[in-house]
Formats: structure tokens, C-alpha cells, sequence
């Protein structure tokens, strides 16, 4: 940018109207990153910090996450506050926020994550090949692991459900999921480019065998199925997460959205359990974490 705005105020409202401007992003988060930006920019502000976005740095960022938990506000709404200003630097080119590691107390494990809602319908709504549709529908709307996504078969889906071979050897322990609303359509289309791909296959290299795999990826002229360890799933998800503007995009990130979603939907944990293959409702528990916000919503239904 030539010119930079005059004020914290301005400078959301241009990240905002550039966001606006093509962007994958929906109203509803657009909205949320004007609304938290402002939030943000005034309590730094408040506490004598700068509150221009290229004059912010890590140990403002630091002072910010220790006046939030001071506040008492829940571990969720702190994350979302945290997300909207890294989002609102990156946009004036500050990494500040880049090499933090954030270790919130809701899970101290560092792989723990969810998608917020808002996140997760605009991974849903955004532009994406037919292979990425069907890996992000597979994992966050029907709960996959990577390695169940890996061993679909064309035929693994029939009659209004899925075919699930979970983790472990020999194909692992199968379970059964219905369709989502919007499996049928993801997977027609996602079929339809399997099919493309593998005439063109077949017309480049006569009698050269293809893998029964559901996903497949062509390498020259010739049909590949995903590597066992899902490096390709892995960048594609990343690469996907990078075009949207949610760096958390995974496959773990996303089955558990699938699980977490599901409980903060009224779903029983033994339900959650059975749908994601866990030998346990204990196991589920964990798996879906519970915080502040969960804890707030239980007060509020309490009849005591």
C-alpha cells in the first residue's frame, strides 16, 4: 500500500474493503474481523500500547494476551481475538505475531485445535478443486482420519453411506456414516474427475493398471494413488488453508472441528464416539475438549 491510513479505525475498515473486494471470505467474518479488530485496538490503546497495525510487536502482543486472560474472558474468545489480529498485521505486512507459539490453557498440546464455525463454512464455501472438496467433506462434515480417507474406494459409498475403514492393520476396524446433506454432490463431482482423469490416463498408456483407490492424482500420463502417509493431503490442505486465510487447516484440525461441532450441537458424546470411530466416550471427551465458553453455556441451562 502507497499510503498508509491515519488511524487504527481506518486501517480495519481498508482490510475490510479489501477483503470485500474477491474475497473468499464471508460477510459474517469480514464483520468479525471489523467488530474484534476494534476491540483489540482499543484495549492496546487503553493499556499505552501502539495500536497501528505496522507499529505492533511481539511483546505488544504479549502484554494484549496477558490483559485478555486478566479479563477472564474464555479461552475460545481469546483465540478468536488473537486470530483477527494476526490477520489484520499480515494484511499490513507485520509478522510480529508469525514465530509465536501460543500455548492456551484449554489444551496445552500444540496440535489441539478446532476451526471456529465461521472458518469452517468459509472452508465449505470456498472455491476448491473437486479432490480438495472431497477431502475437506470427507474430514470435516463426515469425521475421516487421513489414513480412512486414504483407503475409500470408489465403492465405499453406496445406499446413503460411507464405508469406513478405520486406523489399524488389516484394514482396520470398519464403521458406517451416513451421508451428509451435501455428500452425494461432492462426490458426484469429485467421480466426474476421477472419470476425466482416468481416460486420459488410459488413452496415453494402453493396459496401464489404475488404483482402485478413490483418490488419485496423475503423474505424466499415468494414475497414482495418495502416499500411505498423506504428504500430498497434508500440502493440499495447507495450500488450501494459505488461499483462505486460515493457516489451521489440517486433517486433524479438521476432524476434530467435525467432533466439537457436533457437541456443541446437543449431539450425546456417545453418538460423537461412534461416528468417529473412538473406542470410548472417554476417549471422545478429551477429543472435543470443553472450556469457558462450553462452561458459560452450561450455567445458562443449569435449573438450579
Amino acid at each position: 500500500m502507497t499510503r498508509l491510513p491515519s488511524s487504527p479505525e481506518s486501517s480495519i475498515d481498508a482490510m475490510c474493503r479489501a477483503f470485500m473486494r474477491g474475497s473468499v471470505r464471508s460477510p459474517r467474518t469480514i464483520r468479525f474481523y471489523r467488530e474484534t479488530c476494534r476491540i483489540v485496538a482499543n484495549i492496546l490503546r487503553e493499556g499505552g500500547r501502539p495500536a497501528l497495525p505496522w507499529k505492533i510487536g511481539e511483546e505488544d502482543v504479549v502484554w494484549l494476551l496477558r490483559d485478555l486472560s486478566a479479563r477472564g474472558l474464555a479461552v475460545q474468545t481469546r483465540k478468536g481475538y488473537f486470530s483477527a489480529l494476526r490477520t489484520w498485521l499480515r494484511f499490513y505486512d507485520n509478522r510480529s505475531v508469525d514465530g509465536m507459539e501460543v500455548r492456551w490453557p484449554a489444551d496445552a498440546r500444540p496440535n489441539v485445535d478446532w476451526l471456529t464455525l465461521d472458518q469452517a463454512r468459509d472452508l465449505l464455501a470456498a472455491p476448491k478443486t473437486p479432490t480438495e472438496a472431497l477431502v475437506v467433506h470427507c474430514e470435516l462434515c463426515l469425521g475421516m482420519r487421513r489414513v480412512e480417507v486414504l483407503r475409500l474406494k470408489p465403492s465405499s459409498f453406496s445406499g446413503g453411506y460411507v464405508e469406513i475403514l478405520g486406523k489399524g492393520p488389516q484394514g482396520g476396524k470398519p464403521r458406517r456414516m451416513p451421508y451428509h446433506r451435501d455428500t452425494a454432490a461432492v462426490l458426484a463431482a469429485y467421480l466426474r474427475h476421477r472419470a476425466s482423469l482416468v481416460e486420459t490416463a488410459r488413452a496415453a498408456c494402453p493396459g496401464e493398471p489404475v488404483p482402485d483407490d478413490l483418490l488419485v492424482w496423475s503423474r505424466g500420463p499415468r494414475l497414482r494413488a495418495y502416499a500411505g502417509k498423506g504428504t500430498g493431503i497434508d500440502r493440499m490442505l495447507k495450500g488450501l488453508g494459505a488461499r483462505i486465510g486460515v493457516p489451521t487447516v489440517s486433517n486433524h484440525t479438521l476432524r476434530r472441528t467435525f467432533g466439537r461441532t457436533m457437541f456443541r450441537s446437543g449431539v450425546e458424546p456417545a453418538v460423537i464416539a461412534k461416528m468417529l470411530g473412538h473406542s470410548s466416550i472417554e476417549q471422545t471427551l478429551r477429543y472435543i475438549g470443553v472450556d469457558g465458553d462450553d462452561m458459560d453455556a452450561a450455567m445458562k441451562i443449569f435449573k438450579l
